[in-house]
C-alpha cells in the first residue's frame, strides 16, 4: 500500500456490498455499469440466489460496447439456517414472515468473515475502495481490517437521509416520541412538516434499534457517501447533508439512466410476467399520455380488499391503465375470483386495461409515449423511474423511506398528488392495513390524468425534471462530474499499484461454504 495522496498506476478497483434486496441490488449493478464504463474494476458481492437473478444483467453489462473495466460477480454462501431462515432465503423479498427481517440482517452480517477472506485473495487487481450499502454496516469492519477507504451508499432520497439524521441529532425522534405528532424538520433546505413516525423510515420499529446504532456508527466512521440523486433534483439537500456529515457526498444519479438501451431496460429487476412486445403493442394503440401505470414495488403487500378497490377505482376513472399485481396477491382466492371469474375485472376492462400478474418491465412501460401518470409506493428507485420518464405521480407510500420520498415529490418538487395514507404501515406486522376506497383512487387518478391548470403545471414540472436528469448524466453534467470525483477518490486516501489487464472480462467467483 502506498501513501495517501499519491497517484495510482492503474484504475481503481471498487468493491460493492449491496443490501440483498432487489431495490438495492439493481442500483448496485447500475453503479458497476457506470464505473466499468470509465475503466474502473468492480467486484459486486452477492449470494448464489441473487447471483442467479443478476447474471443476465451482468452478462449484458460485459457485452455492452461501453464496458471497458473488468467486472466480477462474487458469490458468498448465505448462512440462512443458522439464523432460523429457510434455505435459499437470500433476498428480502423471499422472507416468508415479516418478523424474520431482523434475522435476515443478522445472517447478512455473518458474511463479514467470508468477505474479508475473499478480498484478501483478490490480486487482479487488488481492491482499492469499498462501497457498502447503509444496511451493511458490518462491512465497516471489513474495510478497517484491510485498510481500505470506505464509502456508504444510500438507496433513499437525500432528503430522507438528511431529515432522519437531523431529527435524530436534535432528539426529535426515538423512544417516547408520539408517532403521529407532526414537527418541522430542522436542518433541511425546505420547510417540511412530517410526523415522528414518518421520518425514521425503517427504524420506527423498536427491534431495529441495534441495527440503527450500527448504521449510524458505520456512517460516522466512513470516508464519504454515494447517493442516487442529482444536483437539480436535490442539490440543496446534498449540500446540507455533506455539511452535516463533514464528508464528501457523491451524487451520481439517476442510476436508472446508466442503462441507455431498451434491451437493458427490459431485463431490469427480473423476468417480466408479460411478453414485453405484447405490452408495447398494447400501449402503442393508446393515445399519447393517456395511460396510468400502477405498481407498488417488490416488498409491499397489498391485501385482497385493497387490490379490488384499486382496480375498481381505476375502471371508474376512465383512463386506460396497466395494473401490476404481485403473484402473492393474485394467489388470494378473493383476488383470483374478482379478476377472472365470470364477468370478472379483466373481462369487463379488456379494452382499456392490462393486468400484469408478477414482475413488470417497468422502465419500458414508463418510458412509452402513451403513459401519462404513475401510481407508486414511492420507493426511491420507482420515484426516479418516474422522474426520468417525465411523469406526474400519485403517491401511495407504505413504509420505510417512502413517506419522506412522498414529501419530496408532493411538497417540494410539486409533481405529484397524495392519495391520502395517514401514516406508515408496519412492515413487521402483516395485519397493518389502511384502506383507500375506490372513490379515493378514482379521485386521485382524475386529478393527475384529466385536464386542468394544476394537472398541466405538474406535467410541465415533471417534463423539466426529466430533461435535467438526462443533462446530469451526460458528459459535463453534475452527476458525470461527481462520478469523476468518485473515480479519483481512492487515490486520495490509499492506492494499490498492481493491476491486471482484465478489461472486458466477467469473472464469477463462488466461495465454498
Amino acid at each position: 500500500m502506498v501513501t495517501s495522496g499519491s497517484v495510482p498506476s492503474a484504475p481503481p478497483h471498487f468493491v460493492l456490498v449491496p443490501l440483498l434486496a432487489q431495490g438495492h441490488l439493481i442500483p448496485a449493478m447500475d453503479i458497476a455499469a457506470l464505473l466499468t464504463a470509465r475503466g474502473a474494476a468492480v467486484t459486486l458481492i452477492t449470494t448464489p440466489v441473487n447471483a442467479a437473478r443478476l447474471r443476465p444483467l451482468a452478462d449484458r453489462l460485459v457485452a455492452s460496447s461501453s464496458h471497458s473495466g473488468p467486472f466480477r460477480l462474487a458469490e458468498l454462501p448465505f448462512p440462512a439456517a443458522p439464523f432460523g431462515l429457510p434455505e435459499g432465503c437470500e433476498n428480502l423479498d423471499l422472507i416468508p414472515s415479516p418478523p424474520l427481517y431482523l434475522s435476515f440482517f443478522r445472517a447478512a452480517a455473518a458474511l463479514r468473515g467470508p468477505l474479508t477472506s475473499l478480498l484478501r485473495s483478490l490480486q487482479a487487481p487488488p481492491p482499492s475502495c469499498l462501497v457498502a450499502d447503509m444496511f451493511s454496516p458490518w462491512a465497516a469492519d471489513v474495510a478497517a481490517d484491510l485498510g481500505l477507504p470506505r464509502l456508504v451508499f444510500h438507496g433513499p432520497s437525500c432528503l430522507t437521509v438528511l431529515s432522519f439524521l437531523s431529527a435524530q441529532r436534535h432528539g426529535l425522534i426515538g423512544p417516547g416520541a408520539a408517532a403521529a405528532e407532526p414537527f418541522e424538520i430542522p436542518g433541511v433546505p425546505h420547510r417540511i412538516t412530517a410526523t415522528r413516525a414518518e421520518v425514521p423510515g425503517w427504524f420506527n420499529v423498536p427491534a431495529f434499534e441495534e441495527l440503527l446504532r450500527s448504521i449510524l456508527e458505520a456512517e460516522a466512521a466512513a470516508d464519504g457517501v454515494v447517493l442516487n440523486t442529482f444536483e437539480f433534483l436535490e442539490g440543496d439537500s446534498a449540500a446540507a447533508y455533506g455539511a452535516m456529515l463533514g464528508k464528501p457526498v457523491h451524487c451520481i444519479g439517476p442510476l436508472c439512466l446508466s442503462t441507455k438501451d431498451s434491451v437493458g431496460n427490459v431485463g431490469r429487476g427480473g423476468d417480466a410476467a408479460v411478453d414485453t412486445g405484447r405490452c408495447v403493442e398494447w400501449l402503442a394503440a393508446k393515445n399519447p399520455r393517456s395511460v396510468i401505470y400502477v405498481s407498488f414495488g417488490s416488498l409491499t403487500y397489498v391485501p385482497p380488499k385493497q387490490v379490488i378497490e384499486i382496480g375498481e377505482g381505476l375502471a371508474a376513472a376512465g383512463a386506460p391503465f396497466v395494473f401490476v399485481i404481485k403473484k402473492s396477491e393474485v394467489a388470494s382466492p378473493e383476488v383470483a375470483q374478482w379478476l377472472s371469474g365470470e364477468g370478472g375485472f379483466e373481462d369487463r376492462n379488456k379494452e382499456k386495461g392490462m393486468v400484469i400478474r408478477g414482475w413488470a418491465p417497468q422502465a419500458v412501460i414508463l418510458s412509452h409515449p402513451s403513459v401519462g401518470g404513475f401510481v407508486t409506493h414511492c420507493g426511491w428507485n420507482s420515484v426516479l423511474d418516474g422522474v426520468t420518464a417525465g411523469l406526474p405521480a400519485i403517491c401511495w407510500p407504505h413504509f420505510a423511506d417512502q413517506f419522506m420520498n412522498k414529501r419530496l415529490v408532493v411538497d417540494v418538487l410539486r409533481t405529484g398528488v397524495d392519495v391520502g395514507i395517514k401514516g406508515p404501515l408496519s412492515y413487521v406486522d402483516p395485519n397493518s392495513v389502511q384502506l383507500v376506497t375506490r372513490q379515493e383512487v378514482e379521485r386521485a387518478v382524475r386529478s393527475v390524468m384529466d385536464g386542468g391548470e394544476e394537472a398541466e403545471e405538474r406535467r410541465q414540472k415533471a417534463a423539466k425534471l426529466a430533461e435535467e436528469a438526462r443533462k446530469a448524466v451526460e458528459e459535463g453534467g453534475s452527476s458525470y462530474r461527481d462520478l469523476d470525483r468518485l473515480l479519483q477518490f481512492p487515490s486520495q486516501k490509499y492506492c494499490n499499484a498492481a493491476y491486471c489487464n482484465g478489461a472486458g472480462t466477467l469473472l464469477y467467483l463462488t466461495i465454498a461454504g
